[in-house]
């Protein structure tokens, strides 16, 4: 009776699962969703057009042609009799398709006269291919659906040849100009950046994808305006941002090297405000950049006063400062806001910063302070107004000579050095990325 009972139980349990299963599959066969999804028809249209010969151009035996539609590459034949002589045309780079692109590779090559074995440009020869306003076309431009950009392609006799560069026997050489691209993605960067009207998300991503190309549409001494209340009395001022480098040369990756002068530097143009390296003359520089008050007030005060889409941009800076009399080490701190160093602006003849400056090489002159060639004899282009007016602006180098010393620039873009209480201007340095 009791195996019965047992059997019927596992009866009534058999067909609730059954049941449930059923209950189940009904259910999900009953579920809809209702909508409508549109795709619209893509396209992958990039290719060149409007060829424009420039004039003065010798006459090609062959001239480049494309039919305005799917043209990625074209031929054209030049007879060059003398250095000097050069063929140039501009032709539209056209994205009219529906897809974004970006530039994977555009070349202008030669090939022999039958078309099938590639070889060498002659020495005699120089060839480039830019965008027409002079900047180098590089990988992952983007090229946006809907719109172009003109090219200038040219080939030119040179002139800065010997005479064992010149052809034996007339040369008709045939080229094949040519281009790839692929669709726009995360490494996509724009083909030129204007640093006084572009973002600085648009800045950092060029720079971060390409500095290559960012180089070539941005330059050393470039500015850019900012607001900022540095008075606190609620009213917003203009201040300059200026680029002071952009350059990563290979010794900025030697061991303990500053950063300070490596990458996307920007400076202010002009002397933001007055404050004492370290106010009432205590510590004097024992401690150096690493302990000044100065440095914790443009680290917090100074920095909060940024534009918030600025802030967000600046990274930290690795910082090699030298010591005075009293330490015996150079200092390396992580900074948001520094200030430069002698080296940084001036470089030699005289030897004095580098007898008095200890960190003095663990850093670099800036791109922007080469370029205009200052030194310790020659330094105009070191001189930052305070109202219009030439001001004393702080160095972060302490004095090896004494306890109580740092570096500054005079008003006339010298090197000096002064006690630490006294109420210099303050220029500060960030880098960006």
């Amino acid at each position: 009776m009791r195996r019965n009972k047992r059997k019927t139980t596992k009866m009534s349990l058999l067909m609730m699962l059954l049941l449930l299963g059923i209950g189940f599959a009904a259910l999900t066969a009953n579920l809809k969703i209702n909508g409508t999804v549109d795709v619209s028809k893509a396209s992958w249209d990039v290719h060149f057009e409007n060829v424009s010969i420039t004039e003065g151009s010798v006459t090609a035996t062959t001239v480049p042609t494309s039919d305005d539609e799917t043209t990625t590459e074209m031929t054209y034949a030049v007879n060059f009799t003398k250095p000097g002589d050069f063929y140039e045309f501009t032709v539209d780079m056209v994205n009219d398709g529906t897809i974004d692109a970006m530039v994977n590779l555009v070349s202008n090559t030669t090939y022999e006269s039958d078309g099938t074995t590639t070889k060498n440009l002659p020495t005699y020869l120089r060839s480039s291919v830019t965008y027409n306003d002079g900047i180098p076309i590089v990988q992952n431009q983007k090229l946006d659906h809907g719109t172009s950009e003109k090219i200038k392609v040219r080939v030119e006799f040179r002139t800065d040849i010997s005479a064992s560069d010149l052809p034996d026997t007339a040369d008709t050489i045939v080229f094949k100009f040519s281009g790839t691209f692929k669709q726009k993605d995360n490494n996509a960067v724009p083909v030129r950046v204007n640093f006084s009207t572009a973002t600085w998300d648009e800045i950092t991503t060029a720079y971060a994808g390409n500095p290559a190309s960012l180089k070539q549409s941005m330059e050393n001494g470039d500015t850019k305006t900012i607001q900022m209340d540095v008075d606190n009395d609620g009213n917003d001022e203009t201040y300059h941002l200026r680029i002071a480098n952009i350059s990563t040369p290979a010794e900025c990756s030697t061991q303990g090297f500053s950063q300070s002068a490596c990458g996307l530097v920007l400076e202010f143009v002009e002397v933001v405000t007055r404050y004492d390296m370290n106010p009432g003359g205590g510590p004097g520089n024992i401690g150096g950049w690493e302990d000044s008050q100065l440095r914790g007030y443009m680290n917090s005060t100074l920095y909060n006063l940024l534009p918030s889409d600025l802030k967000s941009k600046i990274i930290n800076t690795t910082v090699v400062s030298s010591h005075g009399s009293e330490d015996s080490s150079n200092f390396t701190t992580t900074d948001k806001l520094y200030l430069f160093s002698t080296h940084e602006i001036w470089e030699g003849p005289e030897s004095s910063l580098v007898t008095y400056d200890t960190a003095y090489n663990q850093t670099r002159q800036l791109d922007y302070y080469k370029y205009h060639e200052v030194t310790t004899s020659s330094y105009s282009a070191a001189i930052k107004n305070l109202e219009n007016e030439p001001c004393w602006w702080w160095m972060r180098t302490a004095y090896l000579d004494n306890d109580y010393f740092f570096f500054y620039a005079d008003d006339s873009g010298a090197p000096g050095h002064y006690f630490s209480n006294h109420n210099d201007g303050v220029s500060p340095a960030f880098r960006i990325g």
